[in-house]
């Protein structure tokens, strides 16, 4: 299917506000036991933000990225990405997604992993947008300069994350939507990746979501926190970060940091009990 972009995808270019409006879902709707995942989730994120979601496990934060990026729709409510629908970016090409697994072609070196997309594009009659990036540019950024023509198995866990991330922005996607990418890494690499990921943010500039189930990552990472309650998911309390960019890991050492950790956890604390 050729990826074309509409006049509503072409208006949520490079940085794009996201807009959800009174989104509910129900597993099951219509069965004996429906199951209610969302209810009543209205969240607006600024051009450039980076969001995470943080909540109980079961709290609906995956399934709501999921409506986001187009790969659920849901029951009730309504989200838009800089005036365009998900399904509108989606077609377009215009959803970064990053998930849990690299999931990289084994088939195909780093280089052919990353510009896939863009491959599969002009390969049907599709539209590259002129803003994207070039492979070389994008081996760049995420520091893997000189390894474009090894395979995924030569890499480590964490070259193998970046090149994912680098595949998610080779067609300039209007937002980047992120579920725990870093979960199965080392601690060590978690945070080396972490502060990867905020300089390719700092560089590109995009709008993020990121779900983590870690507070000091998301406190780390973000403009502002959204503490999700237990099913039904809904919001419970949104946290400015208004830590100085931009950030370096002495940035942990701070007061500051310590005080909206602690207070993230008491949150969680009194959302679950």
């Amino acid at each position: 299917m050729a990826v074309i972009e509409d006049k509503g995808a072409l208006q949520a270019k490079a940085g794009a506000g996201i807009s959800i409006s009174n989104v509910s879902v129900v597993y099951g709707a219509g069965g004996a036991e429906p199951v209610t995942a969302l209810k009543s989730i209205n969240l607006d994120i600024q051009d450039g933000a980076f969001v995470s979601l943080i909540g109980p496990s079961g709290c609906g934060k995956s399934t709501l990225l999921k409506v986001v990026s187009d790969l659920m729709r849901p029951t009730a409510g309504q989200v838009a990405i800089g005036g365009a629908s998900p399904a509108q970016l989606r077609k377009a090409g215009r959803l970064g997604l990053v998930f849990q697994q690299a999931n990289l072609m084994p088939w195909l070196n780093i280089r052919r992993n990353i510009g896939l997309l863009k491959s599969l594009v002009a390969g049907h009659g599709g539209t590259v947008s002129a803003a994207a990036p070039s492979v070389d540019a994008l081996l760049d950024v995420v520091g893997l300069t000189g390894f474009g023509e090894k395979f995924p198995h030569q890499l480590s866990g964490g070259m193998q994350q970046r090149a994912a991330l680098a595949r998610a922005l080779a067609l300039d996607p209007a937002v980047l939507l992120m579920d725990e990418p870093f979960a199965a890494l080392d601690e060590i690499t978690r945070d080396r990746m972490a502060f990867e990921l905020m300089r390719v943010w700092q560089q590109y500039r995009k709008t993020v979501l990121f779900v983590t189930h870690s507070l000091s990552e998301a406190v780390l990472l973000s403009d502002r926190v959204v503490l999700m309650s237990p099913r039904p998911g809904r919001i419970h309390r949104v946290i400015d970060i208004d830590l100085p960019r931009p950030r370096t890991p002495e940035t942990r050492l701070t007061e500051g940091f310590s005080k909206l950790v602690l207070e993230l956890n008491r949150e969680l604390y009194e959302v679950m009990h």
